[in-house]
């Protein structure tokens, strides 16, 4: 009883780290759009060459809305997929997704997932906004900071893995 009990404390704690993670992310995707939409010109630059120099442009209002719409997807889509794990009905010694303990873990997983992209997006629109001010062409010296998110996201994988591997009761 007591490691029940134990591991539903660590489930909750997680849960509660993952959710405040998450909201967190939310703040800056936010932000980050709006300080990049209001320091914008009118023709917003997002591809590069390696000069600097710009290759392609969107205009502003496009970007912005863009920006919303892929946000929206992709955090509209997570929860759905939480939701639809949430209706599943379990067990302690059930298999698959059937079992409880291994529910909580991935409904814990989407919600850090989601904040993952929300602090891809929003590190994107921070360096976008910075390539674009008119005064910060040393922006490109930033770029490193664009691949946090993917190695982020392949490190959640990797924990994904970690969670679906984990020896269940």
């Amino acid at each position: 009883m007591f490691l029940f009990v134990s591991s539903r404390s660590h489930y909750i704690t997680m849960d509660k780290f993952i959710g405040f993670f998450r909201t967190v992310t939310y703040l800056l995707f936010t932000g980050a759009l709006l300080w990049s939409y209001a320091y914008m010109t009118q023709q917003v630059t997002y591809r590069f060459d390696p000069n600097g120099s710009a290759l392609e442009v969107v205009n502003k209002d496009t970007y912005f809305f863009g920006a919303i719409a892929v946000f929206l997807l992709a955090n509209i889509v997570c929860s759905w997929f939480i939701n639809v794990l949430k209706k599943l009905n379990t067990t302690e010694d059930g298999k698959g997704l059937r079992n409880r303990s291994l529910k909580h873990d991935l409904i814990t997983w989407v919600k850090g997932f989601a904040g993952v992209l929300n602090l891809f997006f929003g590190l994107i629109l921070f360096f976008l906004g910075l390539m674009n001010l008119a005064e910060s062409r040393d922006a490109m010296a930033l770029g490193f900071y664009v691949y946090l998110g993917p190695v982020l996201i392949v490190a959640w994988f990797f924990y994904l893995a970690y969670l679906l591997g984990k020896r269940r009761a």
